[in-house]
């Protein structure tokens, strides 16, 4: 019930917000959010906190009727902040430390095994600068490889219009789902970088 009515208080926020402080730039591939289903990985690239924040709002954008079951995976640092770590608990999103090795991970393999939606940004941290682009780490590869999920890749970027003014333009490009046939843990890495260049490549990088 909590989820129910933190998810819809949430897009309607957010729905405010995008009307008043953001503009359209490049939106590509909504369409492929419609109907959305698990089990499912989005990976995504990583501008801000709000990245995935924004990726569900789009996704409950698309798909109004109901709820969608979204889990994101977040820094376990903003699990401690009093409220915050509460919202981010009743949002159902996973708190991840780095440094803890892959197999922090195994919860979201369970989930992706009940069919649920996942959210991961195979860098890891943020890149602030638009066109800076790190190394993938081996999460998402341990994701795919245990869960034999499908890989959505996402885009995002925004950048703000004007110096005074909180207004934003915001780029968000969805590509296709993509299967990958992992076989063993050597391999985490080369395909996490093949993940992350996916996501890139929607914009042509």
């Amino acid at each position: 019930m909590a989820y129910n009515i933190l998810y819809w208080l949430t897009f309607w926020k957010y729905n405010t917000i995008m009307r008043l402080f953001v503009r359209i730039g490049n939106i590509q591939g909504l369409d492929n959010l419609l109907n959305i289903n698990g089990p499912l990985i989005l990976a995504s690239n990583h501008r801000g906190r709000l990245d995935g924040i924004w990726i569900w709002y789009y996704i409950a954008k698309m798909n109004r009727r109901y709820p969608v079951d979204i889990r994101i995976v977040t820094g376990e640092i903003f699990f401690k902040i009093p409220i915050l770590g509460w919202y981010l608990r009743q949002m159902r999103c996973f708190p991840v430390e780095q440094g803890r090795g892959v197999e922090v991970l195994n919860p979201m393999v369970e989930v992706l095994s009940q069919g649920k939606i996942v959210t991961i940004f195979p860098e890891g941290k943020m890149q602030k600068q638009p066109h800076h682009r790190s190394n993938a780490k081996r999460g998402v590869g341990y994701l795919v490889w245990k869960s034999k999920a499908p890989v959505l890749p996402i885009y995002i970027n925004y950048i703000k219009r004007y110096k005074y003014l909180p207004i934003w333009e915001m780029t968000l490009i969805i590509g296709k789902p993509h299967i990958y046939n992992i076989k063993s843990e050597n391999e985490l890495k080369e395909y996490a970088d093949k993940i992350l260049d996916s996501v890139y490549q929607l914009v042509g990088k």
